[in-house]
């Protein structure tokens, strides 16, 4: 089990750069505020790879980014709290609940960015996938070891 809350940590790990190496190859920076914020990323600033305007490109470009992030997120907690599921069930709905809030409250002009129903459907997408493979894969290999372990201490 340790080797899986490992993965779950690099996947994690993995999920996020894979969002943030999106955002800097393909998306064009120049309104960002981070720049302004962190000048050593000025050589950031340019797009490095060019896409042709399209549907699927605009959701690699905008959508997918935020789906990572917010998988990565997930991963997070569940990496944290991996033998407390309890916990890790409370942490994980309540970032659920963040993410949505954050998302929808760009509607406002208090809240920076764009508001976009597509990443509200990408990141549901994302949790939900993750979900399905947690439940699928993970939760039943820590069902076994607890009742594993059950035994054990009452034998």
């Amino acid at each position: 089990m340790k080797k899986i809350r490992i993965l779950y940590g690099l996947l994690s790990a993995f999920s996020l750069i894979a969002g943030i190496g999106i955002y800097f190859i393909f998306r064009d920076k120049n309104n960002m505020l981070i720049f302004e914020w962190i000048p050593i990323l000025k050589f950031a600033e340019t797009v490095f790879i060019q896409l042709t305007p399209s549907v699927f490109t605009d959701i690699l470009r905008y959508n997918i980014p935020d789906m990572l992030w917010f998988v990565s997120g997930i991963m997070l907690l569940r990496f944290i709290w991996f033998y407390r599921y309890r916990e890790q069930k409370i942490y994980v709905i309540c970032f659920y609940f963040m993410g949505a809030i954050f998302e929808v409250s760009q509607l406002s002009e208090k809240i920076l960015g764009t508001f976009d129903f597509l990443d509200l459907l990408f990141m549901g997408i994302g949790a939900f996938v993750e979900g399905l493979l947690y439940i699928f894969g993970i939760s039943k290999n820590l069902n076994v070891v607890f009742r594993d372990t059950l035994e054990k201490t009452v034998n």
